[in-house]
């Protein structure tokens, strides 16, 4: 008898790669014996490098001027041992490091933001294992590209390591963390690079080492030696706080990076801070609190009943049971506090972020999905912001209705009225991102889904992928018009200017947030911006001319507005400036023309604040005295992170 394919069926493509990576640095390896295996999307078109959906390594050593040979994750002797071990001695181990690395920091992302992520034009990140020669770190966004140094421990003071040992910043869990979450928060609020305020680069600081620490808590049997080791608190005798150990210690720190905890509770530190870093640092302390605090009241009961009801744990070893039901709950805690964090960006405005916005985006988001607020996370989280003297100016107290975005002073829709916008399309292409496996279920009507861009109509085909995208086909470049041609319609409810020059889409897309149900909330999220050049800087350069554009510190207005599924907005966070030509609102009624003149008022607060601001950057850089540039725009993660001595 013949053997047909139901006899020998093809074998089935596992769902996951497991990836191995040191913990969280080939210094905790060594001293440990441990490593991390790190769990990540099985991406079956995976070529050598490792090169996949969004990321691109290239190992290209400039330095040395040298290529090394990419590795191939698909190969059967590596599949076999669920990726290589990491070695010092060997690149293709660290390609394999950065890869896995960056490919956890996404997919988190992804499933706390409630869509399938995206770089711009679909490109890919690309990640440089060997860059240069130095003791840094950085995403630099013109390159789009995450580039990790190299450099020898310090002669005198190493750490646990050898004087003069080669360190590799892109072996280092923490480092690798760090570095890709600036390059996603700058895909998704791209303007945050623009500093028009001191939160604003801190704020990029803060997100990055909150992702990094909180990705200590997805390695459970790190966390159970944590338990195990500190009696449960976390907060002594284990590193699972701190971040970047052994870059820390190589550098002559004699300490972690940074820490997350052992700093005073006070507003003392956060009213001094100028520097990003240290800004950055107190509202992660601020939000360790109250994971802290949270995760202590969690495991009070289990506490209770294996000390006999004193809440007091006897000396010695902790039962292996206590230490698993601990660790899961500091793990599902972990989980929910970054997930209000990273929820909270769809929340935030398009320009000119503060630590406050923060605190209200993080509320409005949680409000809406969590509104009994069951476990208290939200009132401990923003006790704890309050007592580091982090909360939003002019609000009238810290309790949810006052920190909640407000209403649009008029009611505003997307889809209703003459310049209204069929939505459906925008969440089609969504729902088809977050399955990238599935493939179209109305093969028969090609009309109704967007049509690739190549001549072949491949998502007509029954059984081909489809990813439609709003922003990769003819008909999502129509829906975009529409949303400009809304956006410039309703400018003046927006808090932008019509007669001011063009208003940008920065973004629109869908977004599936979970709720305390576990149902999917959807949400439209559209990013609008405008660029001021008459409120830029007019000077001209030793030619007499006016300095371009591109070498200007931008000045912008920006709107975020989030709509229901339906529709109707909800929120928008707004950050005008003054209106170019109030002559132009003489034909508008009255509600209309009060408001725009309420946005007025508030841009020229903000205009002033950003001016005052930037002049004491000026004042600050020493070669304000030799250059035109803005010292502003020398700014960049690379100088920041270099004045550190490290990420």
């Amino acid at each position: 008898m013949t053997a047909t394919k139901r006899d020998r069926p093809e074998p089935v493509l596992p769902a996951r790669r497991l990836l191995r990576a040191h913990a969280f640095d080939p210094m905790s390896t060594r001293l440990s014996g441990r490593f991390l295996t790190i769990d990540i999307a099985f991406e079956t078109d995976l070529r050598p490098g490792p090169s996949g959906r969004l990321l691109k390594v290239v190992d290209y050593d400039v330095a040395r001027d040298l290529w090394y040979l990419p590795v191939d994750l698909n190969d059967a002797a590596i599949l076999a041992q669920r990726g290589m071990r990491p070695v010092e001695s060997d690149p293709r181990t660290h390609q394999q490091v950065v890869y896995a690395v960056a490919m956890s920091v996404i997919e988190r992302f992804e499933r706390f933001g409630g869509f399938r992520f995206r770089w711009r034009g679909d490109d890919k990140l690309r990640i440089v294992p060997h860059a240069f020669e130095g003791r840094n770190a950085y995403f630099d966004k013109d390159r789009r590209a995450v580039l990790f140094g190299y450099f020898r421990a310090d002669s005198r003071d190493p750490g646990p390591n050898l004087p003069g040992q080669m360190m590799f910043t892109c072996l280092s869990v923490d480092v690798i963390a760090h570095e890709v979450t600036h390059a996603i928060v700058h895909r998704m609020r791209p303007y945050f690079s623009e500093p028009t305020h001191p939160d604003v680069l801190a704020w990029h600081e803060a997100i990055a080492d909150l992702v990094a620490l909180f990705n200590h808590f997805s390695f459970p049997e790190v966390v159970s030696d944590a338990v195990a080791t500190s009696q449960g608190t976390l907060e002594e005798g284990s590193a699972l706080l701190d971040l970047a150990i052994e870059f820390g210690q190589s550098t002559g720190r004699g300490a972690a990076l940074r820490s997350a905890v052992g700093s005073p509770r006070t507003p003392d530190a956060f009213l001094k801070a100028v520097e990003p870093h240290d800004r950055g640092s107190c509202f992660v302390a601020a939000v360790f609190d109250a994971f802290i605090d949270s995760y202590k009241s969690q495991i009070a009961d289990l506490r209770r009943i294996a000390s006999a009801g004193t809440g007091v744990l006897p000396p010695g070893a902790l039962p292996t049971d206590l230490v698993k039901r601990v660790t899961a709950a500091a793990a599902t805690n972990a989980d929910r506090f970054l997930e209000m964090v990273v929820r909270a960006f769809e929340y935030l405005p398009v320009v000119d972020v503060t630590f406050g916005d923060v605190v209200r985006a993080i509320v409005t988001a949680d409000h809406g999905l969590y509104p009994d607020d069951a476990g208290q996370l939200r009132a401990i989280l923003v006790e704890a912001f309050r007592r580091r003297g982090i909360y939003p100016p002019g609000v009238t107290s810290l309790a949810d209705e006052a920190l909640l975005w407000p209403k649009p002073p008029h009611a505003l829709s997307l889809s209703g009225g003459t310049d209204g916008i069929d939505l459906a399309s925008l969440f089609l292409a969504a729902t088809l991102e977050l399955d990238p496996g599935s493939t179209v279920p109305f093969a028969d009507d090609p009309a109704t889904i967007p049509p690739s861009r190549d001549a072949t109509p491949a998502l007509a085909v029954p059984g081909r992928t489809a990813r439609a995208h709003l922003n990769s086909h003819p008909n999502g470049r129509r829906l975009r018009e529409l949303i400009h041609g809304w956006g410039e319609e309703h400018a003046y409810e927006l808090g932008l200017d019509k007669a001011a020059g063009m208003i940008e889409v920065v973004s629109s897309q869908a977004a599936y947030l979970r709720g305390s149900d576990g149902q999917p909330r959807p949400i439209v999220v559209i990013q609008f911006a405008q660029r001021r050049d008459d409120l830029e800087d007019q000077r001209t350069d030793e030619t007499g001319a006016q300095i371009p554009r591109s070498q200007r510190a931008a000045i912008r207005a920006g709107t975020t507005v989030i709509a229901r599924v339906d529709g109707p907005v909800e929120f928008l966070v707004t950050k005008p400036l003054p209106l170019s030509d109030r002559t132009k609102l003489e034909d508008l009624s009255g509600d209309l023309k009060e408001c725009a003149l309420e946005f007025d008022k508030a841009g020229t607060e903000r205009l002033r604040s950003i001016r005052d601001w930037m002049g004491d950057v000026e004042d600050m850089d020493a070669l304000s005295a030799w250059t035109v540039e803005p010292a502003t725009l020398r700014l960049s993660f690379a100088r920041l992170h270099a004045s550190q001595d490290g990420p």
